[in-house]
């Protein structure tokens, strides 16, 4: 009998103690109802959960703007190596509707300290390394409002702290400082 009294009495206290902590967590379930953290836009048992829309990541600053055809303004956006490719990152601009089309074999970059002359890279399919595609040896996309354009070259060396890089009809953009 000692034994069922102590048992109860341990039981008892599991009670309490849970009881408790149900009390304990509705609160902080009202608190959040009330501070509208919830993300879902839903009305539940009289709670109002707000949606919550993440910023949008930021744009990347033009490092350079120059003007191309048709009043297209390009601006560079990115020139930086990763291993040993040269990624080059242009967005083209109108406010009426345009579309650039430049052909792959006429894009270039000059590295400045050789005056040598770089080529879009190909795949090993031959396939040309830039986008977006029109056809098989040109980009082509609408300006309107606006559209980005990147081609791949062989990296310039070490030694060479700035390119030029070149766009056929585009103004060019000199002494680019290499990102690596």
């Amino acid at each position: 009998m000692i034994i069922s009294r102590s048992l109860l009495a341990g039981l008892a206290v599991t009670a309490l103690g849970l009881t408790a902590c149900q009390q304990d967590a509705a609160p902080a379930a009202d608190e959040t109802a009330a501070t509208g953290t919830a993300a879902s836009g839903e009305r539940s048992n009289g709670v109002v959960r707000e949606e919550v829309v993440p910023a949008a990541p930021p744009a990347l600053p033009a490092i350079q703007t120059q003007p191309g055809p048709d009043g297209i303004q390009f601006a560079l956006l990115k020139a930086a190596v990763t291993g040993d490719i040269l990624t080059v990152t242009v967005n083209c601009t109108s406010e009426k509707s345009k579309w650039a089309y430049l052909k792959l074999d006429e894009i270039s970059v000059i590295d400045d300290t050789t005056s040598q002359r770089i080529g879009v890279l190909k795949d090993n399919g031959g396939a040309w390394m830039g986008s977006p595609l029109n056809g098989k040896d040109r980009i082509g996309l609408n300006c309107s409002p606006n559209g980005v354009i990147w081609a791949k070259f062989p990296a310039p060396p070490a030694s060479s702290p700035t390119v030029s890089i070149n766009f056929p009809g585009v103004a060019p953009f000199d002494g680019v400082t290499v990102a690596r």
